[in-house]
Order: structure tokens, then C-alpha cells, then sequence
């Protein structure tokens, strides 16, 4: 049975490589029994495209988690760009492992979906949503 605990808010400059890989490892032999299984049919297929899915978000991960341990950077905007790629990989293999949520194995405090680079965009991200929230709510009290 996975560990249903609240989940802490993770940031993705809180995740690494071996989040990514973890993931993947995770993944692997559950697709490699479809594939395995499964040869020809379309639910091999399904299998054998995630696979690749999987495999190549979680090598996107680990360069970019690298690029931004080692901080080599000419400005703020590669690192963004590291960390939105990290992101955007962390986010693939996310919705990848989700479908998984209820197995052994699957770490549910680990594994959650990662809205914000750091704590700091996160206070912008929720103080903007608030905005919003507060602005269409006195609009729909001004019909």
C-alpha cells in the first residue's frame, strides 16, 4: 500500500536527478511486462512510447539537474531555462507515474506535482491567485 501522508510542497529547485530516475526505475518493469507481454498489440505499443517518454524526460532531468548543481551559467536566464526544463521533464514523468499512485512502491510524498521553482515563486504564484480570485468575486457581486 503507498504512504498516503500529506504531501510537503516541493519547489523544483528541491528536485534531482535521482528524483527523475527513481521514477523511471519505478516505471521500468512495469512497462517492460507490457512490452513483453503484449508484442504487437497496441498496448505494446502504449507501453513502448512511454517507455520512451519516460526514458528521455528523466535524461532531460538529470543534464539539467547537473547544469544547475554545477552553476556554470553565463546569466539568470540559462539558469531559468534549466530549471523550467526541469520542470517541464519533472512534469512528464509525474503524469507518467500518477496512474501508479495506488501500488507498492510508489512514493506518494516524493512523487507530487511541482508547481513552482522556489519558495519565493510561490509566495508571487498564491498571492496572484488570490488577486484573481478576489477580482472575480467582486465582479460577480457588481452584477
Amino acid at each position: 500500500m503507498p504512504n498516503l501522508s500529506p504531501q510537503p510542497r516541493l519547489h523544483v529547485i528541491d528536485l534531482t536527478a535521482a528524483d527523475g530516475a527513481a521514477v523511471r526505475e519505478f516505471l521500468e518493469p512495469r512497462l517492460r511486462e507490457q512490452m513483453d507481454s503484449q508484442y504487437g498489440t497496441p498496448a505494446y505499443k502504449t507501453a513502448f512510447a512511454l517507455d520512451d517518454i519516460v526514458r528521455s524526460a528523466a535524461s532531460r532531468m538529470e543534464y539539467h539537474c547537473q547544469a544547475l548543481a554545477e552553476d556554470n551559467f553565463l546569466n539568470g536566464r540559462e539558469r531559468l531555462n534549466s530549471l523550467h526544463a526541469v520542470q517541464d521533464a519533472w512534469r512528464t514523468l509525474w503524469q507518467a507515474v500518477f496512474p501508479w499512485r495506488e501500488e507498492d512502491g510508489y512514493d506518494t510524498t516524493r512523487w507530487v506535482h511541482v508547481e513552482y521553482t522556489d519558495p519565493e515563486a510561490a509566495e508571487r504564484g498564491e498571492e496572484m491567485k488570490a488577486q484573481v480570485a478576489a477580482e472575480i468575486e467582486a465582479e460577480g457581486q457588481s452584477r
